[in-house]
This record gives C-alpha cells, structure tokens and sequence, in this order.
C-alpha cells in the first residue's frame, strides 16, 4: 500500500508581483512607509506602475509563495484564491500549474476587476516596500473557495490578508470549518502588523477557535498578541495554539510547541540582495517539516533554509526572472 503524500492547502490573495529596484525616493514620492504593505486602488496602482516600469513580473501573493515552494520539497501544494479573465490570471495560473502544484483559483468573469497585483519597490539596502492592489482577488467567495477544496489534505494554511476583503471572513470560516470536519490542522500566517490592526478582533477570535498552528514575524504576532517583543508574543499564541514560529529577521527565529520553546538561528547569508518572501519561504519549509510530521525545532531549521535562499536574489521565489532584474542609473 503506498503511503500518502503530505498535502498541504493554501488560502490567499492570488497577485502578480511586480518587482522593481529602486532608490528611496521613490517610495517616499508615492507616500509610501519603506518596509510596509500599503493597499492602494487601482489609480494609484496605476501612477506607481508607470513610475517605476515594467520590473520583473511572478505569480506572487504570499501564501502563494509559501504554496510554491513546496515544489521543492516532498510534500503536494494546492492553492486557492482568484484572478480574473485576463493576461495576469492566465499566468498566474499557468506558473504554478507549471510548477507541479494545484491551483483550482476562481475566474472573475466581470470586467470590472482585473488579476491583483502588487508592486514591491526593492531599495539598495535590499529593504522592500510593497504597494498592493487586490482587484479580483476580493471577490473571492465562500461557495468558490469550498468548491476548489481537495477532499483530503493535512495542513490549510491561511493568510491573514484574506481579511482585508469584503468576503473574507466568511471564507476563511468555511474553509477552517471544512478543514476541521476532514481532520486537517489549521495554520495562520497574520501577514502584516497593518493587517492585524485592521482586524484585530476578528483575527483573534478566530486564533483561540480555529488556528493549530501561528507563523509569523515579530511585529504582527506581537500586534496580534498585544505584546512587546517575540518571547513575550509567542507566550500569548502558545496559551492558544499547538505549536508557533516567531521570526526575527537575521536574529533568527524563536519555535515552539507543547514539549517546549527552541531559538533557530538564522541561516548565514553573506550578502542579502532581498528580503522579498524570506518570510514566505520559511513559512512553507517549516509547514512542510510539519506534514511530514518532523519535531518543530527540524521545522524550524527548514524554515531558515527554506528563508535564506531567496535571500539572494530579486523576488520572492527562485527563478531566472527573479535573478535578472539589476539596480536603475542613479
């Protein structure tokens, strides 16, 4: 009898990422926070497009990411979100089915919404600030998203921007509710401090009902927590959760189950080109680790690795587009 191969399903925002290398003026003449996630409406997509070109262009969102890099491991990736009848829901589609992985995305078939995107402005400190517009992938829907649900998987892994949509909580409570009736853990990734800000509340009662697994950064487990510092953040998501991830960017990160806590180095990188998608990745080796049913502090190491190669390059996953892209003329 062969043995069943882990499976782990992704919730997200189905973007295109367009990446382009910038100087810091550019992110603050679009009144942009360097570092941050900024919403924006399909104007100011717009100005910010055209003012910083074409860029390198990949399927993108971020649990996206974290479903494309299962390509590389021994576990099998779905991911569910939506785009729209148009050139970047075509790609969107056709890279990840390119990559192995399951993508059963809802089509928008109203013209009213074209395929999300999201700009992110790398600065030569390898900083990166990013300008998203959701477009379609807000009009993603309970009935949608169940429909595309695989019948048995082990890990649904949800991004906390799914929030941010009109629909959203209702999605994200369907999905976890029919991940529980099929026996599958429920993992969250909060996304952004903004985010959690935004929907505070909501996100929390949701993490004490539902969420098995936390992974995120030091600043939004910690606006989510109401707590400063990683230690004291993952102390609130451990009297709530099985297991949690804390990162702290090259401080390493801090991982934890009902056995006990363990700090994970970061992973050396000598010179960091990106942070774009570090937390992606990490998140998709130790979700990885997990469904193989490795110990979280293996999980953890995976995670650093899994983190440390995209450090190296431009974008969020690898790839030659991702390693082609060079620094503009001062």
């Amino acid at each position: 009898m062969t043995e069943r191969t882990p499976h782990i399903v992704g919730l997200g925002n189905a973007l295109v990422d367009v990446v382009a290398a910038v100087e810091p003026d550019v992110v603050t003449r679009h009144g942009l926070t360097p570092g941050g996630m900024h919403l924006v409406n399909a104007d100011a997509a717009h100005a910010l497009f055209e003012d910083v070109g074409p860029g390198i262009r990949q399927s993108g969102g971020s649990v996206a990411n974290s479903i494309a890099h299962l390509a590389d491991t021994p576990v099998r990736g779905t991911y569910l979100g939506k785009v729209a009848n148009d050139d970047l829901g075509d790609a969107f589609c056709e890279e990840m089915s390119g990559m192995g992985l399951a993508a059963p995305v809802a089509v928008a078939q109203n013209g009213d919404h074209g395929t999300g995107r999201c700009v992110v402005l790398v600065t030569p400190d390898g900083e990166r600030t990013m300008s998203t517009y959701l477009g379609a992938a807000t009009t993603l829907m309970p009935p949608e998203a169940l429909a595309a649900l695989p019948e048995e998987f082990d890990i649904l892994f949800i991004e906390g921007y799914i929030w941010d949509a009109p629909h959203g909580a209702a999605v994200i409570e369907r999905l976890a509710e029919a991940a529980q009736a099929a026996g599958a853990k429920v993992a969250l990734t909060p996304s952004d401090a903004g985010c959690v800000e935004r929907n505070i509340d909501v996100m929390r009662n949701f993490v004490s009902r539902h969420v098995d697994i936390l992974v995120g950064n030091q600043a939004e487990v910690a606006a989510l927590a109401g707590r400063d510092g990683a230690d004291a953040a993952l102390g609130w998501a451990m009297t709530r959760v099985s297991i949690a991830a804390v990162t702290e960017h090259d401080k390493g990160s801090i991982v934890a189950d009902a056995e006990g806590r363990h700090h994970i180095p970061a992973v050396d990188v000598p010179d960091v080109i990106d942070s774009t998608g570090a937390g992606d990745a990490y998140a998709s080796g130790f979700l990885a680790a997990l469904a193989r049913g490795l110990p979280v502090q293996e999980a953890g190491k995976l995670g650093a690795e899994s983190a440390a190669r995209v450090l190296v390059h431009y974008g969020a996953r690898d790839g030659d587009a991702a390693k082609a892209i060079a620094l503009p003329a001062a």
